[in-house]
């Protein structure tokens, strides 16, 4: 196994406070994360079960840590059907600049053939990409 890590940045139209709620809630990422077509949480706050169903099947998550101070989400993906890797974290850091907020979404994760590393960055950016546009939307 290798590990890796997938930093993305972006910068958001949006309030830092909206874009921190709608993370920090952990619910509702089918509403800003357009791959997820339903969302469910099980339980509150760190240690919650977090299940995105997506067309390939359903992603299952552990909240790890809602730093309200820092504005850091962190969630292991304990199953996904997307992606040929494992022991997954993301990390969502959420910044203030000026009137607009940065995000710093980052994905650590482990990988067993090194070949397919490309495609699968190339799909997390993508990803991460129409996430955080989604979140600019939402967080108008």
């Amino acid at each position: 196994m290798h590990k890796k890590t997938v930093q993305t940045s972006h910068i958001l139209s949006a309030k830092t406070e909206k874009v921190w709620a709608t993370i920090s809630k952990a619910s509702g990422v089918n509403e800003w994360l357009p791959i997820i077509t339903a969302c469910r949480l099980e339980g509150k706050g760190e240690g919650s079960k977090r299940i995105c169903t997506t067309a390939q099947g359903d992603m299952k998550e552990t909240i790890l840590k809602i730093d309200e101070e820092h504005k850091v989400f962190q969630y292991a993906i304990d199953e996904q059907p997307l992606l040929p890797i494992g022991n997954i974290v993301g990390t969502m850091k959420v910044n203030s600049k000026d009137e607009r907020t940065e995000l710093l979404w980052d994905l650590d994760f482990e990988i067993s053939d090194e070949s397919q590393f490309p495609m699968v960055k190339q799909a997390v950016e993508e990803m991460y990409r129409a996430g955080a546009t989604g979140l600019e939307t939402i967080s108008q």
